[in-house]
Parts: structure tokens; C-alpha cells; sequence
């Protein structure tokens, strides 16, 4: 019986096969090749086969080395792929060739996961989402392999991001989805002056505003386009979003609204509008002015109170910004502030699982590949996943409850708690009282097996990581509690679960 490896060691195993792969000879250019690496296995993880890039023929993805090359013959339906780079999308390969993403797609593979999305802001995101449009469950890579991913292939993401931004070469721009489709009734008049050179100086562009070679750099984004061979540039949703003057007339869910409870007072209510690309300012300047001091006025003031760090908020909402979902009509982002706590609302559901997002360890991933590229090159995000790194370090360096993340209908909401942990006041729920079973229990006890009915069957590991303890301690909670969790699996594969 071949060997399993948990998803984890196969992911470790990919970046391992990436640092074998081959250049390609006899370039006349001086384009960089990627690092990729592959691995093929079974659901329950038993290796099927390995590749990298250049492997067994030049220039050959490891994607398709892997699948065509090495198992063509072999009935893939439902097994997984692990690939440290994006399989390129459809229209990436000059025809007849097919993209690794159609292969992917054509042999029945059940779930991809990915290391790192393709650095080129046009195509940015491509692969991916043809995936998942036909049906293929997909996950991403730790932050910790990605990172290592990254550093592996600094150079040829630093040279994509320069040839799209220079247009030395052609770039490949995929069907457009609705949201980036032209808007006939409006044209490049309904972008705002200040967004264009706002970006233009921040990403220190070779153009001027208004300038040919701006606006073909705004199409190859997706920000513009021509609709039915015309020769005139007509802003698409997505350049409507992060460049119009007036967004919200046709998008209105694009706003953020700002709701502070002020004691015997009605609450401070304020919202943001415009372009998407001058919000963060504006952000800054509502801390500034108003939403800091609110928070902090004298009748809030209690010693218990921790304060929270403009720095942290600010990289929570534009966060929120660009990952949201902005198709969802009627959801605009909302931030509810009061003496104890303060909580980020942002439309659709995250990428990632909740277990991710407790555990601090999510992958710097957007549904906005584009909007994300933007505000990274712009400096309006200091770093990537810099939200994740602040709210750690304040749990770790305040005496207050964890942030927390939920799912509330259509909004996934992050809360920051205010109150010091010394005022929380552990008691059963009605539901639980009811059950003479967990009278037997402790309270730490009552926590794991809380979060287990929440979530699912849960490991050790992985409840160790959102408590801050080691697999050990949670293994010796469940000495006590074989009454009201059950074992799934063996060995590290092993879960706790509700019993049925």
C-alpha cells in the first residue's frame, strides 16, 4: 500500500519538486522562467506522480507533465493536484495548445490546490476562477510555503509585473467576466481626475493622464475595454469601481457605512463614497477626525477599555475593500463601533475556512485579483496580509478575548473586542444545560467541544492553533470526553467529532 501524506506534506513535497525545475534553452529574450512544481494524489493522499517544469521536454509546465506526459493512460477522475503557481487559464497558450487549467478541467481532477496566484495583474486570478466556475473545489497553500514560493520566484514575479506595466510584450487578457465587461452608456469622461493620477503617481507609471498608452494600460487590466471592434475606450464595472467619479450611481453597494453607539446620545453615523482607489484616504481621514475619538470620548472611558490602533483599523476596512464581494447588491461594507468592541462587515463569503482565519495563518489570496494588485502597488496596503499580522500581535499583546471572525447571512465579520478577558463570565447556553452529559465536564472542556459543534470534526493540531496551546493539552482534554465527542481516524489524521 503506497504511503499517505496529509495535505500539508504534499504541499511541502510540491515546493520541493519546484526547486528541481529545468530553464528553458535557446530563448532569444530575456524572459525568466517560473519554478513550478506538481504533485498528483489520491483524496486519502497517496502519492500518483510528480513533475516540474522543463522535467522531460523544455519548456514543458509541470502541470501538464504530470497529467499528460506521465499519466495519461491513468483514470483521474477526483484525485488532487498540488501546483506551487496557477495553472494558466484558457487563451494562455497559443492554439492548438490547450492551458493546464482545460487539462486540469478535462481530467475530472476533483480539487486543486495553489501556491501562489500568477503574478501578471492581467491575468491575475484566470486559472483559478475557470477552475472553480466548472466545478473543481479549490485551496491554497499555507502563508509559510508561499512565502518560500515567492522568494524562489522573486525575480520572475518582479519581471512580470515590469513587462505588463512597460507592455513589451503581448499580453493575454482572458474573456471578459460581467463585471469587467464595457459600460455602454458611460465613457473615460466618467473617471475621476484625481483616481487616474492617484494611480499614476503611485505606481509611478510612464504615462499622463488622458494619455493612448494609459488607457491600453487600463485595458490590459480590464479597467477599460472596446466594445464591438470600436476604436473608443469605455469603462468596464471594475474601472468604474476603482477609478469613476461616482461609483455608487451605478454600483451602489459600493460604500462603507460607519455606525458608532454613543452613550445617551443618537449614534455617529457617516458614509464613505467615490472611488475605490481615494477610499483609503478618506478612511484615514474619518479615523482622524471623528470615528478614533468617538470611540475614545469620555463616556466610553473605563479602565478595562484596550484601545485600538488606527493602523490596525485602517488595514482591517481596506482589507475589507478588496476582497469584498462586489457583485452582491444591497451589501455595502459596514463598520459598527461601540465602547466593547468593534466589528468589520464585508459582503460574500471569504476563500479560505474559518479555521484559517482563527489560527492567523491565512494566505494572502483575494477574489480581487486586480483590485489587490492595485492597491499593493499603490502602497495603500503596506504589506500583504499585514490585516493578519496586526490582529495577531493584538491578541497577543492585549489582556482581551481573540478577535473573532462568523459568517452573518451574506457578511463575513471580524470582530475586535475592547473589554479585557478578566470581565468574561463563562455559562452553559439553554442547549447545553440541557445535556446532563457535559455537567461532567470542564469549562475548557466545554470550549473544545463548542467549537467542534460549530465547525465540524476538528484535529488537535488544529484546535491548538486557535487556543495558543500545544496538540498535547488538547489530547488531554478529551481524556473525560469520550461521552460527548467521538474519534474519527488514527494517528495525526485523528478528529473529534459529534457523535450522530
Amino acid at each position: 500500500m503506497s504511503k499517505k501524506h496529509t495535505p500539508e506534506e504534499l504541499m511541502a513535497l510540491a515546493v520541493e519538486e519546484m526547486k528541481k525545475s529545468v530553464p528553458d534553452n535557446g530563448r532569444d529574450d530575456d524572459k525568466i522562467n517560473p519554478q513550478v512544481g506538481a504533485i498528483l494524489a489520491t483524496p486519502h493522499g497517496e502519492i500518483i506522480g510528480t513533475a516540474h517544469r522543463g522535467e522531460l521536454r523544455d519548456g514543458d509546465h509541470a502541470e501538464f507533465t504530470v497529467l499528460e506526459r506521465k499519466n495519461r493512460d491513468k483514470n483521474l477522475t477526483g484525485m488532487v493536484l498540488y501546483a506551487t503557481l496557477e495553472p494558466c487559464a484558457p487563451g494562455a497558450r497559443n492554439h492548438p495548445k490547450l492551458s493546464c487549467a482545460e487539462r486540469i478541467f478535462n481530467a475530472r481532477i476533483g480539487k486543486v490546490y495553489i501556491g501562489y496566484i500568477d503574478p501578471d495583474p492581467t491575468v491575475a486570478g484566470e486559472g483559478r476562477d475557470f477552475l472553480k466556475d466548472n466545478g473543481i473545489e479549490i485551496d491554497f497553500f499555507p502563508k509559510h510555503l508561499q512565502d518560500h514560493i515567492y522568494e524562489e520566484n522573486k525575480q520572475f514575479f518582479d519581471q512580470a509585473e515590469i513587462k505588463a506595466k512597460e507592455k513589451k510584450q503581448k499580453v493575454f487578457t482572458s474573456p471578459a467576466k460581467p463585471f469587467e465587461q464595457a459600460l455602454n452608456n458611460y465613457d473615460v469622461d466618467a473617471l475621476s481626475d484625481d483616481a487616474q493620477k492617484d494611480m499614476i503617481t503611485r505606481m509611478s507609471l510612464p504615462y499622463k493622464q488622458g494619455n493612448e498608452g494609459f488607457y491600453e494600460y487600463l485595458s490590459d487590466l480590464n479597467l477599460l475595454a472596446k466594445p464591438n471592434r470600436s476604436k473608443v475606450f469605455k469603462p468596464t464595472g471594475l474601472g468604474l469601481l476603482i477609478l469613476g467619479r461616482n461609483p455608487q450611481a451605478n454600483f451602489p453597494q459600493s460604500r462603507i457605512k460607519f455606525t458608532i453607539e454613543r452613550e445617551n446620545q443618537e449614534p455617529f453615523i457617516s458614509e464613505i463614497e467615490g472611488p475605490i482607489l481615494l477610499m483609503p484616504k478618506k478612511v484615514e481621514d474619518l479615523l482622524d477626525a471623528a470615528f478614533l475619538t468617538e470611540i475614545n470620548r469620555d463616556g466610553f472611558h473605563r479602565e478595562e477599555l484596550t484601545k485600538v490602533s488606527k493602523k490596525l483599523l485602517r488595514e482591517l476596512i481596506i482589507n475589507a475593500i478588496v476582497h469584498r464581494d462586489y457583485t452582491i447588491e444591497g451589501a455595502q461594507i459596514k463598520v459598527l463601533a461601540s465602547a466593547n468592541k468593534i466589528e468589520i462587515w464585508s459582503p460574500g463569503k471569504p476563500l479560505f475556512s474559518m479555521e484559517k482565519f482563527k489560527a492567523f495563518d491565512v494566505p494572502s489570496q483575494s477574489k480581487n485579483p486586480k483590485i489587490a494588485y492595485i492597491f499593493y502597488k499603490t502602497r495603500l496596503v503596506e504589506e500583504r496580509n499585514i490585516g493578519m499580522k496586526e490582529l495577531k500581535t493584538f491578541k497577543e499583546t492585549n489582556n482581551v478575548k481573540a478577535p473573532s471572525f462568523r459568517m452573518e447571512e451574506s457578511y463575513f465579520v471580524t470582530t475586535i473586542y475592547r473589554t479585557t478577558v478578566q470581565e468574561e463570565v463563562f455559562e452553559l447556553t439553554a442547549e447545553e444545560k440541557s445535556n446532563p452529559l457535559l455537567a461532567e465536564i470542564n469549562e475548557k472542556q466545554i470550549k473544545f467541544y463548542r467549537y467542534v459543534a460549530q465547525n465540524g470534526p476538528t484535529s488537535s493540531g488544529d484546535y491548538a492553533k486557535i487556543i495558543g496551546k500545544s496538540d498535547r493539552t488538547v489530547r488531554n482534554y478529551y481524556k473525560g470526553m469520550e461521552k460527548v465527542l467521538k474519534q474519527e481516524g488514527s494517528g495525526p489524521a485523528t478528529k473529534y467529532a459529534l457523535f450522530d
